[in-house]
């Protein structure tokens, strides 16, 4: 049964006075922005989000996505907690300080993580992109305090203050429920990689941020708010996860690191010693490549993801070993044609790149899109070996260890 919409009656906020350049400075209206959102204790918007590689010409994900958004001071990181649906009305997560639950209703299935696992509870924040007034509240406070070495500069059109933060630091600066330096990244190509650069668009007429554009090395994210309802008073029915879960009681629930209670997160390591599952798919191009044409020599499929790091970083060696074996590499997250062209002349990826389809992923996967994994077929495309992950020069080992020439 299609869930109950859980919006909630939102009273239409009264406005705390504009933001004008003829009453003040711009610094100004920065204060007077974070004074009307720290007011906000429940909120209901819908949210455009677009996103794509820098080097991308076009953006390769647009989503739209209503929210409710609840102030949740008990949650000391991202201090609030937030119910997201999707275009369909249906309920597409919810994060309430203590579990982050994700839905999938073709397949009657929940991935929940918990932060409270010592995993989680290792890092200084919690992996979780936050709604978006908790969001702007943190980038505000930044740029109104924070002794790092920063640029803001301000433009102004007649509805709105324009905001350019540049970040010059070692890391990359990120916000969850406060400014974050991130820890050094692994996949990055060079300390220039490092920089974080921010633009926030707030209306002088109610001093209301309602977008900001986040561009770094290996992600542009462009998020509007629209249609936002608000209220100052402190709602009495908090989202709660494990709440939504109960009423879901017909989906099955994995827990993220508890393998045990998930067989087709196995799936893959089922396949060795068997026959690859067949498949034909279109490459980047338009062509159809099917797997019963490498028959010949071995064979490497590789699953991965736009945008993965350590995906990225396999890339050369895969490339290398491409002069000896087949290799493919297939797209696992559902990216587009031309994402996967701008991808690849990127990476400088010589090999066939393929777009992966819910079937394919499915047989070798079933609903884990985890990505890199690397499945090892000998001439007969029977499954040898697979990994998960990616460390460098473990593509070669695995292959040393095959017995491959």
């Amino acid at each position: 049964m299609k869930p109950t919409k859980l919006f909630l009656a939102l009273a239409a906020a009264v406005l705390l006075g504009a933001c004008t350049p003829k009453k003040q400075q711009s610094e100004d209206c920065l204060k007077h922005a974070l004074e009307t959102v720290e007011r906000i204790k429940v909120a209901g918007y819908e949210i455009e989000e677009k996103v794509k590689a820098p080097y991308e010409k076009d953006w390769s994900s647009i989503r739209r996505n209503r929210f409710v958004e609840q102030d949740n001071p008990q949650d000391t990181t991202i201090g609030a907690s937030a119910l997201r649906y999707g275009e369909d009305g249906w309920i597409f997560s919810v994060y309430d300080g203590i579990n982050l639950a994700s839905f999938n209703h073709d397949e009657k299935r929940i991935v929940v993580e918990d932060f409270l696992d010592a995993k989680s509870q290792a890092l200084p924040f919690r992996m979780y992109h936050p709604p978006f007034f908790s969001y702007v509240k943190s980038l505000i406070r930044y740029m109104l305090t924070t002794t790092d070495s920063i640029n803001l500069d301000v433009e102004e059109t007649d509805e709105d203050f324009i905001y350019k933060l540049s970040i010059y630091e070692d890391r990359q600066v990120e916000f969850f429920g406060r400014a974050y330096k991130m820890p050094e990244n692994p996949f990055a190509l060079s300390e220039e990689d490092a920089y974080s650069y921010y633009t926030l668009w707030i209306r002088k007429g109610d001093a209301m941020p309602y977008r900001y554009l986040r561009e770094m090395s290996h992600n542009v994210q462009d998020v509007t708010c629209h249609h936002a309802e608000w209220s100052e008073e402190v709602t009495t029915s908090p989202i709660v996860a494990t709440d939504l879960i109960l009423l879901h009681g017909s989906y099955k629930v994995h827990y993220v690191g508890r393998r045990d209670m998930d067989k087709e997160a196995r799936q893959n390591e089922q396949l060795i010693g068997k026959a690859a599952p067949e498949w034909t798919l279109k490459d980047m191009n338009g062509k159809s490549v099917a797997l019963s044409s490498l028959r010949g020599k071995p064979t490497i499929i590789n699953l991965t993801g736009l945008g993965c790091g350590p995906c990225a970083q396999a890339y050369p060696e895969l490339v290398e070993l491409s002069k000896r074996y087949n290799i493919v590499s297939i797209e696992s997250w559902g990216k587009s044609a031309q994402s996967l062209r701008d991808y690849a002349a990127h990476h400088k990826i010589s090999y066939p790149m393929l777009l992966g389809e819910d079937a394919v992923l499915n047989a070798y996967v079933g609903t884990n899109r985890g990505v890199p994994v690397f499945f090892y077929l000998d001439e007969n495309h029977i499954v040898r070996k697979v990994d998960r992950g990616y460390a460098k020069g473990m593509i070669s080992r695995s292959t040393e260890e095959l017995g491959w020439e």
